[in-house]
Order: C-alpha cells, then structure tokens, then sequence
C-alpha cells in the first residue's frame, strides 16, 4: 500500500497534538487541584541539564507546523525564542500548530518531494529534501519533544497513562 506525504504526517501530528493539549488541561488541573504552583510544572525537568515542559510543548508546535513553514521556505533554524511561561502560552502554541496543520492541504505536501531544504544551526548545516527532513528529522523531533513532555508529567505524579499519550487514534469506519 502506498501512502502519501500527507497521510505519513500530518493526521498523526494533529493527533498528538490533540493528545499533549489534554496534557496540557490535566498539569493545569493537577496545579489547581493541589495548590502547586503553575511554574512547577511548566518549569519542570526530569534532570538539571535538560530544557523543561514548557520547551517540550513548545517544541511539539516547532517540529509540526514550524518544519511546514521550513519546507516552504527551503530553510530550518531552531527557534531561539523562549518557551511560554504560562498555560494561555502553551495553549497558544498547541493551537497555532493545529490551525497551521489542518491548512495544509494534500497537494501542497506532496510538492514538498524533492524540494531542497537545509537545516542550519550555528556551525551546522544538514542539507535535505524536503521528505527526508520532514519524516527523518522533524517527525522524530516531533515525537521526541511530546514524550519528554508527557514524561515529565508523569514522574511529578499526574495520574495518566499512555492513553494520555497517544489521544485519539483514527480507527477503521464502518
């Protein structure tokens, strides 16, 4: 069965995107509920060294409609902007990456085959297509960044479990 660019990505990011939103409406219970305050959480890492839950999500709108917006420019830079600080900001992000995604149309993706981008970091420059930035780099980003989120949850004690993770999946019609 041969699938298309479209089909390999976007569906499954707008699913995980859904997913890490709830996330996202469960560390904002969970602080209400408990009293713990706001920063806790979005501040919060799993070890000193690593960027903490609101760069996660962050990343999660960077790696989906932030590599799009590279594809169609030819060129990927990390953002260097910092991470919200507060719930209205990840919301901001999570939705801005849905409305960006849910635009983006078959035909558009499917022009991206082929196409040059590079991805460009301080001394580094990893030349791609646009297919194999997108399901070799991004994607895998992608993933990445909304596991260490919902990790990051978990070891603070939220009470989810891998259906949290994974939200809504798309199953057969009948």
């Amino acid at each position: 069965m041969t699938i298309s660019l479209y089909d390999a990505i976007i569906p499954s990011q707008l699913q995980i995107i859904a997913a890490v939103r709830k996330l996202v409406d469960k560390a904002k219970a969970h602080c209400e509920e408990t009293g713990t305050a706001a920063e806790e959480l979005i501040g919060a890492r799993l070890i000193e060294d690593m960027l903490p839950f609101a760069y996660q999500v962050k990343s999660c709108r960077e790696h989906s409609l932030g590599a799009i917006e590279a594809v169609r420019e030819g060129v990927a830079t990390p953002s260097l902007a910092p991470p919200p600080s507060d719930w209205a900001g990840l919301y901001e992000k999570l939705d801005e990456a849905k409305a960006g995604l849910e635009a983006v149309t078959e035909a558009e993706m499917e022009s991206f085959v082929g196409k040059d981008v590079e991805f460009r970091f301080k001394d580094t420059v990893m030349p791609f297509t646009g297919e194999n930035y997108l399901l070799s780099f991004a994607q895998p980003n992608f993933y990445f960044h909304a596991t260490t989120a919902y990790a990051l949850l978990r070891e603070r004690g939220l009470q989810i479990g891998k259906g949290n993770f994974l939200g809504m999946p798309r199953m057969k019609k009948s």
